[in-house]
């Protein structure tokens, strides 16, 4: 299978630079605050231009983040934590995504004690594969403290993929890129053992958090599924675009 690239965009002028190298847009609003639920218009858009292009098998993430009264900006425990708003906001959202065009949705709700809250998750992926979606989890799994429950409930939950930079916490500057391939090694062994003893579909696990064409080879040592911002100085850099998606092809 050809290594899939992940880019989130915000824009759809982002959405057209990153077309030629990316695989799957997670489209998001507002980046800077680690990005919120995307209006339909911008993604009824970015989907228009992502079939004008002809990218067959090339697929529109949303993001499920609503901007609920209240909610925490910061990417910490309480952003996430799973509230009776936030999921019947959650669900509004879910089918306005489907009704647009997003092929898949990414949600990650957690409860107050750091772990995933799985009772939340399976009120919005029933609904999200009753409309077509694939379904996928945020990187809010760094947040969550018994990781290797959370990888089993994950494989439970029948998630397609979770993005993670295999450390605690959002900051993965805080860990050197080898400690964070053992962990996200652990992540994938404990996740394939669980879906090999319940007969289950196991996760994808997706490295993100400052991977780059310097450093992708070693993430690839557990999945050829990347997920990269591609930015340089906060700005999207098609150059590092091309590169990372060149290391990728094994160029």
């Amino acid at each position: 299978m050809r290594p899939v690239l992940e880019v989130p965009i915000e824009s759809v002028e982002g959405a057209m630079a990153s077309m030629p190298f990316a695989d799957r847009l997670e489209v998001c609003d507002d980046l800077s605050t680690e990005g919120w639920t995307p209006t339909p218009d911008l993604v009824r858009a970015v989907r228009g231009a992502m079939d004008e292009a002809g990218r067959p098998g090339a697929r529109v993430v949303a993001m499920i983040r609503p901007r609920v009264p209240a909610a925490v900006v910061a990417p910490v425990l309480e952003a996430f934590v799973a509230t009776p708003v936030v999921i019947e906001a959650c669900l509004r959202e879910i089918e306005s995504m489907a009704r647009v065009g997003a092929h898949d949705v990414a949600i990650g709700l957690l409860r107050s004690d750091a772990s995933i809250d799985v009772e939340a998750m399976e009120r919005l992926a029933g609904p999200a594969r009753a409309l077509g979606l694939g379904v996928a989890f945020l990187r809010t799994l760094d947040l969550v403290r018994d990781r290797d429950r959370a990888m089993r409930d994950l494989v439970e939950l029948g998630m397609e993929r979770v993005v993670t930079a295999g450390v605690f916490g959002w900051d993965a500057s805080v860990a050197t890129v080898g400690s964070r391939v053992d962990r996200l090694m652990r992540d994938a062994q404990v996740a394939e053992a669980h879906a090999a003893a319940r007969g289950l579909r196991c996760v994808t696990i997706v490295p993100g958090g400052g991977v780059r064409s310097s450093n992708a080879r070693e993430f690839m040592r557990v999945s050829c599924d990347l997920h990269s911002s591609c930015r340089v100085g906060g700005v999207l850099d098609a150059a590092e675009g091309r590169a990372l998606r060149a290391v990728l092809d094994g160029q």
